[in-house]
């Protein structure tokens, strides 16, 4: 049977990696991101793949969101939360750590998730099961002896949270939640000195995805399919 990926943040980065990824395993992807007109990557795909539908949808919007749930073409069998952004890597001094960037990390990272599980949940494929995946960071854990990038850092650690919760939520339900960090990747956010290429994140996230079962409800893992601490 063929399953239905859902991809926020596709127009760049992980993103569009999983959503390559995806089309070439036979998976249909419906791929959502904000900015429609700058997503040419994105649209180059559309000529050649018929299994790839493109959404505008603004995960820090429930009316984004719930208009783009009208274009869906099936029920989802992967729901992948990984639109993200970060507003710097400085410490709690940094200049760039202002009200405004603040509120931006958390609805982005935070909200954006949340929104977009509770006004997506009737468009999960409760019949035969459904797989969330939050893209979170290492970064988040609680473990860390960092002081940089406080409020990324309180974002992702946010967004475990959730991940945790609603895993609570769904326990009885045909629905899996689970959170990831995608290692350290070479995109804009990572850098160009970082560990691993959007595609090797993209092959060891989705081989995962593709193999959650109901007892990896609630946990954080590594792209890799490891366990970490939350």
């Amino acid at each position: 049977m063929i399953k239905t990926i859902l991809i926020t943040g596709a127009n760049r980065g992980i993103g569009l990696a999983l959503t390559k990824l995806a089309l070439t395993k036979k998976l249909r992807v419906e791929a959502c991101c904000r900015d429609l007109e700058n997503a040419i990557e994105l649209k180059k795909l559309f000529d050649e793949y018929p299994d790839l539908n493109i959404i505008k949808m603004d995960v820090t919007s429930s009316k984004s969101i719930l208009k783009a749930a009208k274009e869906f073409k099936n029920p989802i069998d992967i729901l992948v939360c990984n639109a993200g952004i970060n507003n710097g890597k400085g410490d709690i001094f940094s200049k760039e750590h202002n009200e405004k960037n603040l509120l931006d990390v958390m609805m982005v990272n935070v909200a954006g998730p949340f929104l977009t599980i509770r006004n997506l949940y009737d468009n999960l494929n409760q019949t035969d099961g459904s797989k969330v995946a939050i893209i979170s960071s290492l970064m988040g854990s609680q473990t860390h002896m960092s002081s940089n990038a406080v409020i990324y850092r309180a974002s992702k650690a946010a967004a475990n949270n959730i991940m945790r919760t609603m895993s609570n939520q769904f326990i009885n339900k045909n629905i899996v939640v689970s959170s990831y960090h995608p290692g350290w990747v070479r995109t804009d956010m990572g850098g160009k000195l970082a560990d691993i290429s959007p595609e090797e994140s993209a092959k060891g996230l989705l081989h995962h995805f593709l193999k959650l079962k109901k007892e990896d409800t609630g946990k954080f893992f590594n792209y890799d399919g490891s366990i970490l601490p939350l």
